[in-house]
């Protein structure tokens, strides 16, 4: 299975999910999850296939400047 399948699948799930009345948005992260347990592949390369971008969510690190 290459990407074109992988994003032809994502594609068919979701507009399977709309027709039932769901919105776009959450049609296409129901197709995402299922097409990752479908064909065992993880949902991080799922999300990079489609082009999302992920910023890390750790402690953010300031630099404490003393007051003038």
């Amino acid at each position: 299975m290459d990407i074109f399948d992988v994003l032809t699948a994502i594609s068919k799930k979701k507009m399977a999910f709309m027709q039932t009345d769901m919105n776009e948005t959450d049609s296409l992260i129901k197709a995402e999850f299922e097409i990752s347990k479908e064909y065992h592949i993880p949902l991080l390369d799922i999300k990079k296939l489609l082009g999302v971008r992920f910023i890390p969510t750790g402690p953010v690190k300031t630099k404490n400047k003393d007051p003038v």
